[in-house]
This record gives C-alpha cells, structure tokens and sequence, in this order.
C-alpha cells in the first residue's frame, strides 16, 4: 500500500472516528436535554477550541484534536468551562442532584445510539445492494477466471464465458505419475464408498446442499500441502454441481468432473470468499441485525483474547488507518466499515473498565442501592488507573499494527 494511501487511510479514519464518537457523545446530549441537566457545552474534537457556535444556554464548540469529543454538564465538583463562570445553574440542573435512574440513561445513551446507527447502516446497505460480500459462512467461491478451478470448469461447459458462485466445487483428486496414477496422492471426489479419503470430503457425492466456502477452501489449503517436491509430474481434477444461487440446493444431482490439469505445487486452485445473495429486502434487512450482533461479539471475543496474549484482532490507528485505506473506493465497502466500528465502540463503552460508561454505570447503581456517594478520591484514582492502562493498550496495538 503506497503512502498517499496510507496518508488519506488516515484522514479518512480519523474523520470516520470523529463523527462515530460524536454520534456517541450526542446520545449523551439528548438524554441530558430532557433530563433538564444543564449542559454547557457540546464540543466536538478536544485540545484548542477553534470556534463555537453560541445558543442562549449550550455552546457547541470545534476544538483542534478531531480524535473525539465531550459534554460539559453543570456540576459542583466541576469548574465551569472559562467565560461561564458567571452563570448562575439551580441546584435541579445540576448533574450531581439529578435522579440516579436519569443517570442510569443519561450513560447508556451514548453506547446505545451507536448501536442504532450500525443497526442503521448495516441494514439499509444490504437491503439497498441485498448482498454481502466476502462472506465465508455462505456456498460457493468467487473464482480467479485465469486459475486452476475455473480453467478446468470451463472445459468442461462448453456454452458459458464466466464460472460464477452457482458452479460449487465437490471435491478434488491430485494425481502424480511418479506415484502410480492409479493410488492418487489425494482424492475426495468420492466416487467410490470405499474410499478412504471421503473422510476428508469438501461435499458428498449424494448430497444435493452446498457446503460453506469455509469448509472449501480449508479442505484445499490442508491437502494440497499433500503434494511433495518429488511429485513433478502433478495433476489436478475437479468435482462440482450448478446451484440455485439463492439457496445452494444442486439444480442437478449428477455430480459433474472436470478433466485432468496439470498442478504446480504450491499454488492456489483460485478461490476466495463467495457473496452472500439476498432473495428479497426484507432478507437483506434481517440479514443487517444479524451483522449488527456478530461485529459485536467479534469485538467482544477479540477484548477477551487479550487476557490470553493475543491482540490480532484489535486495530490502532494505524490499523484502523490502513483498514479505511482499502475501503476507499466502495461507498458500500466504506459505510460498512463505519457500521463495524459504530457496532465495535457500542461494546468497548459498555465494558466494566475506568473510565468508560460500562463503568459509570456500574458506579452509579452501587451509589444507587447504598444511597452513598463514593469518595472523589476514590474516583480520581480508579479513573487515572484506568486512563494509563488504556493508553498502554492503544501503544501495545499500535506497536502491533506497524510490526503486521
């Protein structure tokens, strides 16, 4: 990836984070608006203001540092912002003598309205282009028209210029000459009961249900390993059925095989992840709720696996940076990857960690059933803890982004 595309990946991520965070911080803003709490100002980014946008009772400020944003509430254990100090706020506006219950909302406001705008995006891109690409759960592949699979499928079908996902690939047989072609080196075509092999088998002959392109490509990537640098003379042939492109039932039973190729070892058969087609809108719909969850649980998993040493599946912003660099030129590809971020920052402000709404809210219950306020002290302290361990996170996954 060149460096101009590094460098817009970057602007563009950071402008993509700046208005996900400020979609957060303004959750926070309309709960505090009807809870009656005065808030001062609603600034967006952090650092020098630049200018502000003056109403008779919030500001909203454009600040220097575009890398979040906040809102300033009324409070005793606050000092108004400078050029407030004047203001005189009733105690009832106040956030320290607002309800705890409000408050409760106040905090969950935030997480919440990024998972409506994920839900939002999510669904409303699927439902407008009703696919999803690159989807590993889903049938088929999408083939490299110039590579091993698709060379051999057009053989074999003499009345077709593209091998599309509705050409399913059953199984395959490797064969070598100095190894008898009689005894393939490997062979899960299954043509025979008997064979042991069909234990390793992509699909069955029998079966008339495409297989996920997971199950697929890992079958490949496990047994094409199988070829050994004393088999020079290789070849390679294919199993495969034409499915309905909806549901991935075999339009036909007869399984179809391709003619010998020759193989060179270590090179791929030409598949990657299929695009998972949407029959109807409302599927499509669905299918944005779905996604909605599983970005979540990703993100989820990927916090867990920290505790275990493993970070792969966070992004710095440099990888963050890198990762808005490759979506760049797909409006499709682009508001996907802010609905991934809007649905990963809906579960990162709920974890139970200082100084995150997570925490704040479990802080506020605690308060709630004791009726007693934890000290500030206590306060200022579990908050810088946790401020210093998370930026030791951000340097860590930073660190990793530039090493992968």
């Amino acid at each position: 990836m060149s460096a101009g595309m590094i460098v817009l990946g970057v602007i563009v991520g950071i402008f993509t984070l700046l208005i996900i965070i400020t979609i957060h911080e303004l959750g926070h803003f309309i709960v505090a608006k009807i809870s009656k709490a005065y808030v001062y100002e609603f600034s967006i980014g952090f650092g020098p203001k630049l200018f502000s946008i003056k109403t008779k009772e919030t500001w909203v400020t454009f600040r220097a540092i575009p890398l979040g944003g906040y809102c300033s509430i009324a409070s005793d254990k606050v000092d108004p912002p400078k050029g407030r100090e004047k203001e005189v706020i009733p105690d009832e506006r106040k956030l320290d003598y607002i309800a705890r219950w409000k408050k409760m909302f106040f905090i969950l406001a935030g997480p919440f309205i990024n998972l409506i705008f994920a839900l939002l995006l999510f669904t409303l891109i699927f439902a407008i282009v009703q696919h999803k690409k690159n989807d590993m759960t889903y049938f088929g592949a999408t083939y490299d028209q110039d590579k091993y699979a698709a060379k051999a499928i057009y053989d074999n079908e003499t009345n077709i210029n593209y091998v599309g996902q509705e050409f399913v690939l059953w199984g395959f047989r490797l064969t070598s000459n100095e190894r008898n072609g009689d005894n393939p080196i490997f062979d899960n075509i299954c043509e025979n009961i008997n064979n042991d092999s069909c234990s390793d088998a992509i699909n069955y002959k029998d079966n008339d249900k495409a297989t996920s392109y997971s199950k697929t490509v890992y079958n490949f990537i496990d047994n094409l390993k199988k070829v050994e640098d004393s088999d020079t003379n290789v070849e390679i042939s294919f199993s495969y059925k034409i499915v309905d492109k909806y549901t991935g039932v075999a339009l036909h039973s007869d399984l179809k095989i391709t003619k010998k190729t020759h193989y060179k070892k270590g090179d791929t058969v030409g598949i990657s992840p299929p695009t998972r087609l949407y029959k109807t809108s409302s599927e499509a719909y669905g299918a944005g709720w779905v996604e909605t969850f599983n970005s979540s649980v990703m993100f989820l998993k990927a916090i867990g696996n920290i505790f275990v040493g493993n970070f792969s599946g966070l992004a710095g912003p440099v990888g963050v940076a890198k990762q808005s660099a490759q979506v760049l030129n797909s409006a499709e590809d682009y508001f996907l990857f802010a609905a991934s971020i809007s649905a990963n920052l809906f579960i990162f402000n709920l974890l139970f960690f200082p100084p995150l709404d997570g925490y704040r809210l479990i802080e506020n219950f605690f308060e709630m059933i004791t009726k007693k306020e934890l000290s500030l002290k206590y306060k200022i302290i579990v908050n810088t803890i946790g401020f210093v361990v998370f930026l030791l996170l951000i340097i860590a996954v930073t660190i990793k982004d530039f090493i992968g």
